[in-house]
């Protein structure tokens, strides 16, 4: 309160002070009062004093008082609060009614019982009558519920986007909940019920794993709980690419695209790696590139992820050679039986070449190389001209060519008869034989002709 100043005269005075604003006052047994008294010459100087006589301070009591203001809990007994009195009170009441549970004594005017029901800061007004009249108090009483405790709920929690989830209901211990709050806000799509705190609906974004503290509140105070989350995609499902595929070395590939179902994809990969020189893109899946080296008939397994899952896809890939051209020998060849010929070794642009081979066979005594195409050897028989198809082969396809090849015989050599040779007319001569070296001799001819009766 503000310093009160009291103007002294010599007559006697009465001053009275009321401290009933001041609530540390009441029932203080260390409450104290002090006096200062100010003005010109109050102290002794040249043989002059001042004095006070006949001073007195009496504290007046309130009529009737409560210990006031009082927070009381729900379901705790209180204590007694005695009315503190100036007169002998015959009778009490109190307007309005006090908080459920409370009682007032109307003989003795005390207060006790246990709160049932939270109740707002009121002021009731409790009225004492004595014999000559009445007195009353403005007591302030506030019941909270007792604060609740121990929330919880099912934690943690993974949903999927665009399904509805199970309702998330809470319990707890301790007074009744009256409201519920969540920070951060909940995932889009989902929502508090801030009465009951019941978490429901169908989340429609993809959130990642986080804390959303849900507090229960009374006016006894407060508890929190912190509720995992994550809200995942919808699982990918349906991957396909166009497949099988065959490719040809050092020839670029048409990219190869996913298609997918479900949620959408965040992450592709890929095993075994893809042949060299064709690229797997992991945001996008597309394969592409130009392969440069040949590889056999492969599966290569792509994985589709998000949130949500994952789907699988093999992709089948064959990377051929360039397939070989221009294939050629030397042609046409006359070669002698019993003579070994030079090589005949084939000329080829395109890819490498993997195999020969040649239809019909050859001749006795030469041979093909199917590796190398090669013919080589030594005939050993008579054959006519005819045409040798080779075909030259790898994974990317084949070319041929038709290599002519003739056997002759070996030319006959060292003919010789009985000469010179002396006949008589009409007399039968000896046959004259040949003598030859070389070849066999498949017809004979002789110039001039003979005599009409020489047979040749």
């Amino acid at each position: 309160m503000a310093s009160s100043s009291l103007p002294l005269t010599t007559a006697y005075q009465l001053f009275s002070v009321d401290f009933s604003t001041i609530t540390a006052v009441d029932n203080n047994s260390n409450f104290k009062i002090r006096l200062r008294f100010t003005g010109p010459n109050m102290t002794a100087d040249l043989g002059a004093r001042v004095t006070f006589n006949n001073i007195a301070v009496d504290g007046v009591k309130i009529p009737l008082s409560y210990a006031s203001p009082n927070v009381f809990n729900v379901g705790a007994a209180i204590t007694n609060l005695v009315p503190s009195t100036t007169q002998v009170m015959t009778s009490y009441s109190v307007s309005p009614s006090l908080p459920s549970g409370l009682t007032l004594n109307t003989t003795s005017g005390v207060i006790s019982g246990t709160p049932t029901v939270a109740a707002l800061a009121s002021n009731y007004t409790v009225t004492g009558t004595y014999a000559s009249g009445t007195e009353t108090f403005s007591l302030n009483i506030t019941v909270t519920d007792g604060a609740p405790t121990a929330l919880t709920y099912a934690s943690p929690n993974v949903f999927t986007k665009g399904t509805g989830i199970a309702d998330l209901t809470p319990t707890s211990s301790g007074g009744a909940v009256v409201s519920y709050s969540v920070s951060p806000a909940l995932p889009s799509g989902l929502s508090i019920d801030t009465t009951t705190g019941v978490i429901s609906g169908i989340p429609t974004a993809v959130t990642s794993i986080a804390t959303y503290t849900v507090t229960a509140t009374n006016s006894g105070g407060s508890t929190s709980f912190g509720i995992v989350i994550t809200v995942r995609d919808i699982p990918p499902s349906a991957l396909s690419y166009p497949s099988p595929n065959v490719f040809t070395r050092g020839t670029a590939i048409a990219s190869l695209s996913p298609t997918s179902s479900g949620g959408t994809v965040t992450s592709y990969s890929i095993s075994p790696s893809l042949p060299t020189g064709l690229f797997f893109s992991t945001s996008t899946g597309i394969i592409s590139g130009n392969p440069t080296v040949i590889r056999a008939t492969a599966t290569y397994t792509v994985t589709a992820s998000n949130t949500g899952g994952s789907t699988t896809f093999g992709v089948v890939i064959t990377v051929n050679d360039v397939a070989p051209s221009a294939l050629s020998y030397n042609s046409p060849n006359v070669f002698t039986r019993g003579t070994t010929i030079t090589s005949l070794n084939p000329t080829v642009s395109g890819g490498t070449v993997t195999s020969y081979s040649i239809s019909p066979a050859l001749p006795s005594g030469l041979s093909f190389n199917t590796t190398t195409g090669r013919i080589s050897g030594t005939p050993t028989a008579i054959s006519s001209s005819a045409t040798y198809t080779v075909t030259a082969n790898n994974t990317g396809g084949s070319t041929t060519f038709g290599v002519v090849i003739t056997v002759n015989d070996v030319a006959p050599s060292a003919l010789s008869y009985n000469s010179p040779n002396v006949f008589t007319r009409g007399t039968t001569i000896s046959s004259l034989n040949p003598t030859i070296s070389g070849g066999a001799v498949t017809s004979y001819s002789i110039t001039p002709a003979l005599p009409n009766w020489v047979v040749f």
